[in-house]
């Protein structure tokens, strides 16, 4: 695996798919959307929004809030929080692996694609894995920061950058787990490092031009989705609905459909990078339907 592919090809590569397979895409993006919807239902039920609300209000210019309120406010949620986070693995997991198996070899099965199997399964593990990963080095990072700095307070900054540096690194290293993990039949992680050995700066490339090209779509389809939602009598705040009755409003399913679906497609971006890498690397011509990678 020698070959080197150009990181704005990579970045650009779900416009490609998007153009060959927009069905695909389109159900990719509602799904997201629908996934979006019961993040914001279970948070919405659990008084996560109500309580986002008030720690606005007490986290204005100019005030800050105390330890006490902040422990008030955000402590009763934190069940929420955690269920959130529960869910957003699992459900990611299914979204993820649909999209590997479509732009990896093109593949669809299951309902609308999702489907509970081997990939589920390693990939769920593999991202707990990289997940305790990054966690294990950045205890690390912090052990040494802490020695640098009694050594001397001028080193403050070279240890936080130093530490900012290896925890990227270790990050995009093992960033491929995903694709490997459908290409190999393994959790991927190790394929991973050996799949990014030499390409670190083309992987970086792609993933931050992308990144930077998320950010500014991004912000527009929040913004257009606040407005179109406003329009329809709902205040987005927080992002968060207070209660289920100002989610279930016409405004407020119009900025989860809207937004859900754009952020939906840009996170299939990222996706779409690794597989056009993998392909790249093995000169090897992607499945016919799928994208000209």
């Amino acid at each position: 695996m020698t070959q080197i592919f150009s990181p704005s090809e990579a970045a650009l590569s779900v416009l490609t798919l998007a153009k060959r397979q927009p069905q695909f895409v389109m159900r990719f993006a509602m799904l997201y959307a629908g996934m979006t919807a019961i993040y914001l239902a279970v948070m919405t039920a659990t008084g996560v929004g109500e309580a986002m609300t008030r720690f606005a209000a007490v986290s204005q210019p100019g005030m800050s809030p105390s330890p006490a309120q902040i422990e008030e406010i955000l402590m009763p949620v934190m069940p929420g929080f955690g269920l959130v986070a529960l869910l957003s693995l699992v459900l990611s997991t299914f979204l993820t692996t649909m999209a590997l198996r479509k732009v990896v070899d093109d593949v669809e099965v299951g309902f609308w694609g999702l489907q509970l199997g081997n990939l589920e399964g390693r990939y769920l593990v593999a991202s707990i894995g990289y997940g305790l990963i990054l966690f294990a080095t950045a205890i690390v990072v912090s052990i040494v920061s802490t020695i640098l700095i009694s050594i001397h307070p001028a080193l403050t900054i070279l240890g936080f950058l130093t530490g900012a540096v290896l925890i990227g690194w270790v990050a995009l290293r093992l960033s491929q787990f995903g694709v490997l993990a459908a290409v190999t039949g393994t959790m991927g992680l190790k394929q991973s490092f050996n799949q990014t050995q030499g390409r670190t700066w083309h992987y970086l490339g792609a993933y931050v031009l992308w990144a930077v090209i998320a950010i500014i779509v991004g912000m527009i389809g929040q913004g257009l989705a606040t407005v179109g939602a406003s329009a329809l009598g709902a205040r987005i705040g927080s992002g968060i609905p207070q209660s289920m009755a100002d989610f279930l409003t016409a405004g407020w399913l119009f900025y989860i459909l809207v937004y859900g679906m754009v952020t939906g497609f840009l996170t299939l971006g990222f996706t779409c990078i690794g597989a056009y890498a993998w392909h790249q690397s093995q000169g090897t011509i992607a499945p016919p339907k799928s994208a000209d990678f």
